[in-house]
This record gives structure tokens, sequence and C-alpha cells, in this order.
């Protein structure tokens, strides 16, 4: 035996002793190393739903804008459909053609539809309700607004192209928070997934 053992054991019991006295304990090594995913996790949980949040901001603000009497009353698609008229890609030109048309037909039909799915979407993705159906519904409306009112940012060789149209960054956004752990904090999701049932996965986890 060595002499250095009993005054292990002596501060060792002398810790333990002080812990009972006060209170207060440290925390093994492996229950902080255990911890420590945990509490980044729950912070990406948080960082997830600030996003969806302002995400649902900045759909409502465009919601907005589709409010207007003028686009209510169809009066701005000529001119949307009318500048990619050089487009000559084919299938592109012909869902061009055919959104164009519709436009013509029923302006006001599709002004009042583009406003509601709009208000739709900031709505769902403010209060996270059916968030995992609000995420994949409005990408795949974005990329009809992509592909028809933007043209997929085509002709990309033109003179003057910058960009290859905003509405790729909406279909980003809402397929990362789709796949972005913790999307249902803060959400109406977090009560409406158990009464689902076998369609909890509509909403947000």
């Amino acid at each position: 035996m060595t002499h250095e053992e009993p005054h292990a054991r002596d501060g060792g019991a002398g810790r333990r002793g002080f812990a009972e006295e006060t209170g207060t304990y440290a925390a093994p090594r492996e229950y902080q190393k255990l911890h420590q995913p945990a509490a980044a996790s729950s912070g990406r949980r948080r960082l997830a739903c600030v996003l969806r949040i302002v995400f649902g901001v900045v759909w409502a603000i465009d919601a907005s804008f589709k409010w207007r009497p003028e686009f209510l009353r169809g009066q701005v698609f000529a001119h949307q459909f009318g500048i990619h008229d050089q487009v000559t890609t084919p299938v592109i030109r012909q869902w061009i053609d055919l959104w164009q048309y519709i436009g013509a037909v029923a302006p006001a039909g599709l002004g009042v539809g583009t406003a509601i799915v709009e208000t739709l979407i900031a709505v769902g993705l403010l209060t996270g309700t059916l968030s995992n159906v609000v995420y994949v519904g409005s990408a795949v409306y974005s990329f009809g607004i992509w592909s028809a009112a933007e043209a997929f940012g085509l002709p990309w060789f033109a003179a003057g192209a910058t960009d290859i149209g905003p509405s790729i960054g909406y279909i980003i956004a809402a397929l990362a928070l789709l796949a972005a752990p913790g999307n249902a904090l803060w959400s109406v999701d977090r009560a409406l997934r158990p009464r689902l049932g076998k369609y909890g996965w509509l909403c947000g986890d």
C-alpha cells in the first residue's frame, strides 16, 4: 500500500462530505458528455422554429401584395408572362403559354387563387399547422412560380441576365425546413399531431 492512497480516500470522502453538506454535486464527465448533444439539439430545434416563423413573415408580406386590387383583377398577368416571349425552350414555352392563357381567360380567378394560396402558406408557417404539408406545398407552388412566372430566369445568356429567378430560394428554404429537426417547436402541430393518429406525419416533428 502506498502513502498516497489514504490521502486519496480521505480527499474523496471529504468531497462527498462537502457535497452532502452543501447539496451540490459535480456531474460526472460521462453524464455531461451524454447531455451535450441534447443541448445542441435543443438549440437547433429553436433555430429551426425561428427560421420557420421568419419564412412565414416573408410569405405574409408576399401575400399582402397579392390582395391589392390590380392583382386580384389580374391586371398584372399580361405583363408578367409577356416578358418571357423571348423564351423558346420546348416544353417551358408551352408551360408559360398555358398560364398566360389562364391569366387571359380567368384573370380574377387566378389572382384570387394566388392570394389565397400564399395567405394559407403564410398562416401555416407562422402557426406551425400541418407543417410538412405546408413545406411541400410551398415548394411545389414556388416551383410553379419559378417555372412559369419566372421561366427559370431564361434565357440565361441574354444581355442583362443577372440570376435564375428568386423563387428557387423559396424552394430550397421550404425543403431545408422540412428536413430540419424540431420544426414543430412553438407550433400548433405539437397539439395536433397526437390527435391525427396515423396521419400525424402531416405535421412537423
